[in-house]
């Protein structure tokens, strides 16, 4: 299986976890509601985050001048929903915190839109199939799967 594969089944299970969280969300009556629902989707999130940026970003900014617009703009886009998370995290009212939790629910779907858009596409083009297996078996090894 290739990396693009993967983080695209990633992202079916993000956009599920999404889905729920905005609709549990809406019905948070308390600060500790919210910031359960954050604690969880941000783990989720920023471990998915991570793996992109050590894997696929990493090899493809290396190996591709014309990535670096694309590549930049991602990393900005997780540095933003890892700002948004921290500060959801000192918030100390309910509203104001299911309110910024429903802000980065939208931003990682943005994201999420933008890479299947733009950065797959270009690392599918401009990576060989070779590099996109060993970069799919490093994230399988990363998570803790096994890959036929």
């Amino acid at each position: 299986m290739d990396i693009i594969d993967a983080l695209l089944g990633e992202h079916g299970a993000l956009y599920a976890a999404l889905d729920g969280v905005e609709r549990i969300s809406g019905a948070a009556t308390s600060l500790a509601e919210v910031r359960a629902q954050a604690s969880l989707l941000g783990a989720a999130v920023q471990g998915h985050s991570q793996l992109e940026d050590e894997l696929l970003f990493t090899v493809l900014e290396s190996r591709v001048a014309s990535a670096e617009g694309v590549i930049k703009s991602m990393r900005r886009m997780h540095a933003d929903i890892d700002d948004a998370l921290a500060r959801l995290r000192v918030l100390q009212d309910v509203g104001p915190a299911r309110d910024l939790l429903l802000s980065v629910v939208a931003m990682a779907r943005e994201h999420f839109s933008a890479e299947e858009e733009f950065c797959f596409p270009l690392a599918d083009q401009a990576l060989a199939p070779d590099v996109l297996d060993r970069l799919g078996a490093a994230w399988a090894e990363r998570r803790g799967v096994t890959i036929a």
